[in-house]
C-alpha cells in the first residue's frame, strides 16, 4: 500500500534528529489552538490536562464516548472473561485495536489538537502504537504507579513514548482518575520497589535511599472531553472508583518514529479509511505505510523518506 506524495521537492522537510524548543509548525499550531500552557505544563511536568472546549465540539465529543461505550459492549459480548481479567489490572476493560471499529476513531486520530501534543512530545513523525477504548466500572482495582518507555534505563532525555487520552466521562479521585506523579519524567527510569505503591520515603526504594525529594502522586481532575497527556516517562497510575458509573476513555500511544509500534496498523488499513484521509498524508505516516526502515530495493527506500516529512497540522479541521 502506497501513501500520497506530501509535499514537492523543494519544500520538504525532515524530522530533525535534534530539535530544540518550537519549530514553526508546532509554534503556529500551539498558538492557534491555544496550547502554548499544555506545552509549558508537559516540560515542566510531565503531563497536562487540556479541557473540553479547546479539544472538540461537545457533539463530536458526545459521539465519541458513544463509540466507546459501543467497542466495548462488543468486546464484552464476544469475550467476557478476556475483558474481565484486562480490567483486573486497574487501567480499565481496554480494547486496545479499536481504531477500525468506527470512522469516528480516525478523527480523534487526527484531531489537531491531539496530534500538536503528540507531536511536541514524539516529534513530527511519531507513529500511533496503539488506540485503546477503555471502561473502568466501579469497585475496579487501584493501578500502581509505573511509566510507559519500554526501554533500558536510563531513559534518553527527549521522549520516547506518549500518551494522549480522551477522558469522555469526568475525572476525579472517586472516580477512579488517573494519579501523576509531577516531575517524574525527569527521572528517567521505572518506579521500583515501594515507589510503586507511591512511598518515596522507604529506604527500601531508590527515592527514599537518597533522600530524594519528589512529589506525592495526585489523582488529576479533568472534565468530560478533556485530554490528557503525559510523556512516556512520567509516573503515573490509577486509583479504584469508588463512585457508581463507569470511566470511559479513549487512549493513543505513541513512540517515535525509529521505534516497533505494538499494534500492526499498516497491514489492515481499510481502503475507505485511506480514501478518506488521501489528501491528509500525515494519516498514512502516523500508522507507519511506509516504514522509514525495512526496505527491500532503492524504491522502498526513496519511500522511505516520507515516513520522516514533516506534514501541516492545521490542514485538519478540530471536530
Amino acid at each position: 500500500m502506497q501513501s500520497t506524495p506530501g509535499a514537492t521537492a523543494a519544500t520538504t522537510r525532515y524530522e530533525p534528529y535534534t530539535l530544540v524548543g518550537l519549530d514553526e509548525t508546532l509554534a503556529e499550531a500551539a498558538k492557534a489552538l491555544d496550547l502554548q500552557q499544555h506545552l509549558f505544563e508537559l516540560e515542566a511536568n510531565g503531563f497536562t490536562v487540556v479541557p473540553p472546549e479547546k479539544v472538540a465540539s461537545s457533539v463530536f465529543l458526545k459521539e465519541l464516548e458513544q463509540a466507546a461505550r459501543e467497542t466495548h459492549r462488543r468486546q464484552m459480548a464476544a469475550n467476557p472473561a478476556l475483558m474481565k481479567a484486562i480490567g483486573a489490572g486497574g487501567a480499565g476493560e481496554i480494547n486496545s485495536y479499536a481504531l477500525w471499529d468506527d470512522p469516528i476513531y480516525e478523527r480523534a486520530l487526527m484531531n489537531p489538537v491531539a496530534q500538536t501534543l503528540a507531536r511536541f512530545m514524539t516529534g513530527h513523525a511519531c507513529r500511533l502504537s496503539l488506540f485503546g477504548a477503555a471502561v473502568k466500572p466501579a469497585a475496579s482495582a487501584a493501578l500502581g504507579l509505573h511509566c510507559d518507555t519500554a526501554m533500558t534505563e536510563p531513559y534518553p532525555p527527549a521522549p520516547q513514548f506518549c500518551n494522549v487520552t480522551y477522558a469522555l466521562s469526568d475525572y476525579s479521585a472517586e472516580n477512579g482518575s488517573t494519579t501523576f506523579v509531577p516531575g517524574s519524567h525527569r527521572l528517567l527510569r521505572q518506579p521500583v520497589g515501594p515507589e510503586v505503591e507511591g512511598d518515596f520515603t522507604s529506604t527500601r526504594g531508590v527515592a527514599g535511599m537518597y533522600a530524594a525529594q519528589i512529589a506525592a502522586p495526585t489523582p488529576v481532575t479533568a472534565r468530560a472531553g478533556s485530554l490528557i497527556a503525559w510523556t512516556g516517562a512520567t509516573w503515573h497510575g490509577a486509583v479504584p472508583r469508588t463512585a457508581p458509573g463507569e470511566r470511559v476513555s479513549i487512549l493513543m500511544y505513541f513512540c517515535r518514529w525509529y521505534l516497533k509500534t505494538q499494534s500492526n496498523f499498516r497491514d489492515r488499513i481499510p481502503a475507505e479509511s485511506m480514501a478518506r484521509w488521501k489528501d491528509h498524508p500525515r494519516f498514512s505516516q502516523v500508522l507507519d505505510v511506509d516504514p522509514v526502515w525495512g526496505f527491500t530495493d532503492d524504491l522502498s527506500a526513496m519511500k522511505g523518506m516520507a515516513g520522516r516529512e514533516v506534514f501541516p497540522i492545521l490542514d485538519v479541521p478540530r471536530p
